[in-house]
């Protein structure tokens, strides 16, 4: 972040001007005051500091507010800005009302801004507005706002951005490590965060997914089916569609497992995906023990063009099935015929 370095006061208020003749007089707190200014001038901060400080011990208000001020400036000089602000801050509780207050508040907020403190410094130069709306800082005091309040609100969302990325590095970190209901619960916290994340879309999926590979049929089915509702047209639907189907079954859900799988095959759009389709609903109508109908789906396999790979293991359910209706010599039959046309299996 670039930061702007506020000019010295020293440059707008002669610090003599605004110091009581009387104070100038002879003892050991003028002729450390003098000391400091000549050290400030010659750009020797630390010395003129130093003598500030001891100026600054004497018993006329308006000498020592105008050391502390002369303090703050030249530790600002010093780059010590948690000092200066310190030295700001003893003028401005000694003397709240001397003529030097308003330009040690404006000098703080500077002092408070090149030491990262941007909502602190922010507060300050917003009070110097409340206060002094007519000094002749108040132009440059509200340049100094409007920079800060840009600032923060870059910082926030860079902050913004960075606590995004963890969370996303966190939730693949979970999913690379197989803790799916860890990954399915932190993505499910972000969705609610941030709805309209860009990443929205893929964080659902990744949800539905995860309780899936948790076994959580039912939560997953809930999750590709709401993915579904959110982004009919994104480049996984067809997929969501697919895993939602088999969410379903999964989840004992038959029926509604049944009409998606019946809806899948005749939307297919290759043999291969209709000839898995109606392998699914012959294993619907298996698990709901419809016999007759789920021979028929598995048979109907056989026919389809263009589905070789899926031949094979419809003869194996086919053979399982005539297992369950008490037909074992024709599932022995139908295994010797599978092995012979697909050797290897």
């Amino acid at each position: 972040m670039k930061r702007f370095a506020g000019p010295l006061v020293l440059s707008l208020v002669p610090l003599a001007l605004l110091v009581p003749p009387a104070a100038l007089a002879a003892g050991s707190a003028a002729d450390a005051y003098r000391e400091a200014r000549a050290h400030l001038a010659a750009r020797r901060y630390e010395e003129a500091a130093a003598r500030f400080e001891a100026a600054a011990a004497t018993t006329n208000a308006a000498a020592a507010a105008a050391a502390w001020f002369g303090r703050g400036e030249a530790l600002y000089g010093a780059k010590r800005w948690e000092a200066a602000m310190t030295a700001y801050d003893a003028l401005l509780k000694a003397s709240p009302e001397c003529a030097l207050a308003p330009n040690a508040l404006y000098s703080r907020g500077h002092a408070e801004h090149q030491a990262g403190h941007l909502e602190r410094a922010l507060a300050t130069f917003t009070e110097f507005r409340r206060r002094y709306p007519d000094h002749a800082l108040a132009a440059a005091c509200a340049l100094s706002v409007n920079t800060l309040s840009l600032a923060l609100e870059a910082k926030a969302r860079q902050q913004s951005v960075a606590a995004v990325t963890r969370e996303i590095a966190a939730i693949n970190a979970s999913v690379h490590a197989e803790k799916y209901e860890e990954a399915r619960a932190a993505a499910e916290r972000f969705l609610q965060a941030r709805p309209g994340h860009p990443q929205a879309a893929d964080l659902r999926y990744l949800a539905a997914t995860c309780a899936y590979r948790a076994k959580d049929f039912a939560r997953a089915a809930d999750g590709y089916r709401a993915f579904l509702a959110a982004h009919p047209q994104h480049a996984r639907a067809a997929a969501a569609r697919e895993q939602l189907a088999e969410s379903l079954f999964r989840a004992g859900r038959f029926d509604a497992a049944l009409l998606l799988y019946e809806t899948l095959a005749i939307e297919a759009e290759t043999p291969h995906a209709e000839a898995r389709a109606t392998l699914a609903i012959g294993d619907c109508h298996a698990a709901q023990q419809k016999w007759d109908e789920a021979e028929r789906d598995y048979l109907s396999v056989e026919v389809l063009q263009g589905c070789d790979a899926l031949r094979p293991v419809a003869l194996g359910r086919l053979a399982d099935l005539y297992e369950k209706k008490g037909q074992p010599e024709k599932a022995r039959q139908l295994r010797e015929e599978r092995n012979r046309r697909f050797p290897g299996l």
